[in-house]
């Protein structure tokens, strides 16, 4: 679990420029809302993954698998690095193809890291190792994030991004000091499924698999689960901004105590899972999604007051941290782990096309009906996942057993 989170953390810092820097100077700049939201369409690695994900299960590539992530670890300090030659202001194009190469680097890396999570944990251990990946993750966003809102006037850009650069490296060495061999696992214990040792299924035969009737609530979940959420939480950072937030405010309110949130988030979400099962901590994690969507309304109604605001953002990612801990563990228990390279590859896929599918109808509807219309809406789509939880566990048995 600490070399799942060393892992993601260094996956989660040139996210974080893309998610946390970038809307704030882009708005300054004069950028619209829907312009901001489509640049996450440069995280579009994330999900064309897909495409290479079957390489995590070949197993010629299985025994190397250590190496591989090293090899792209060190690319993605590189890339990271890459971002300290021109200030965002003067070189916006530069930054924007650093920024989709560095997220093809890391959902790269997240194939094979993903891959050997589905294999190794067992059962009762997916709630806490999604809490090591989320948190790991949210570290990175934050170090990523806020350490440029928060220290860039202080330190000045580059310093800043090199520093960056400089943790993704150190995040490598550690994680290998804890994962000598099990990249290469497969789980023979008592709780593996009963096809844990086949072989892997062709491409074609998984993606049939995937849409069979009795499969195809797992991917419907993961397209829908947090796209009402994901609708509202790309209008927090503009919204600070024309409310005349300034960057370190946004630093602070939206990025710091954000992530804040969201690890506590995700501890928890690790504790439901266990101790509620999956259909009941899925439950509540719909409902809490929904509930902290709310206060977004009352925030965007009075203005934006500092302390409101920030104990609604506090929320909101707490209930993201949340229900993406509590959505994966149950993806890897819908997932065939002789398949886990691609088959858990194609259902976070879908969860990551929410986010760029939501960002964008998120700015649309507030670039034409306005923002409080907009967070209504997210709230309301928040609570659709509910239509399908009755029949997640059956789903669920039948994603994972059946080839």
């Amino acid at each position: 679990m600490l070399a799942l989170a060393f892992l993601y953390t260094a996956q989660g810092i040139p996210f974080g420029f893309a998610t946390e820097y970038l809307p704030v100077v882009l708005r300054e700049q004069g950028y619209t809302y829907a312009g901001i939201a489509a640049l996450s369409w440069l995280q579009l690695p994330w999900q064309l993954k897909v495409l290479w994900a079957k390489a995590a299960d070949s197993p010629r590539l299985r025994p190397r698998t250590r190496g591989l992530i090293l090899a792209l670890q060190m690319a993605l300090t590189a890339c990271v690095a890459s971002f300290a030659i021109r200030p965002l202001a003067q070189a916006a194009w530069l930054w924007f193809t650093l920024t989709a190469i560095a997220a093809a680097l890391a959902a790269t890396q997240d194939v094979f890291v993903d891959a050997f999570a589905v294999r190794v944990l067992r059962p009762s251990e997916r709630g806490f190792g999604n809490t090591a990946q989320v948190a790991g993750y949210r570290m990175g966003m934050l170090i990523g994030g806020a350490a440029l809102l928060l220290l860039v006037d202080r330190l000045g850009e580059r310093a800043t991004l090199l520093g960056c650069a400089g943790l993704v490296a150190l995040a490598s060495f550690g994680a290998f000091a804890g994962s000598a061999d099990a990249a290469t696992s497969t789980p023979t214990n008592a709780d593996a499924t009963p096809d844990a040792n086949a072989g892997p299924s062709s491409t074609r035969a998984l993606i049939r698999h995937l849409f069979r009737a009795d499969a195809r609530p797992v991917i419907v979940l993961a397209l829908t689960f947090k796209l009402g959420l994901h609708m509202a939480s790309s209008l927090l950072k503009p919204m600070a901004k024309d409310y005349g937030w300034s960057k370190e405010r946004i630093g602070w309110a939206v990025v710091s105590v954000g992530s804040v949130g969201a690890l506590m988030g995700a501890a928890l979400g690790g504790v439901l899972h266990r101790k509620l099962g999956e259909q009941r901590a899925l439950l509540v994690a719909v409902v809490i999604q929904t509930l902290v969507c709310l206060p977004l309304v009352l925030v965007e109604r009075l203005h934006a007051p500092l302390e409101l605001t920030t104990f609604a953002i506090w929320l909101e990612h707490f209930g993201s941290g949340l229900g993406t801990t509590v959505l994966f563990a149950a993806l890897m228990s819908a997932t065939r782990p002789a398949d886990a390279g691609l088959h858990y590859t194609i259902l976070t896929s879908a969860n990551a096309m929410a986010i760029g599918f939501g960002g964008l109808v998120g700015g649309l509807i507030a670039d034409h009906a306005g923002l409080l219309v907009a967070f209504i809406v997210a709230t309301v789509v928040s609570a659709l996942p509910l239509l399908l939880l009755p029949r997640w566990t059956k789903a669920a048995d039948a994603s994972a057993r059946d080839a």
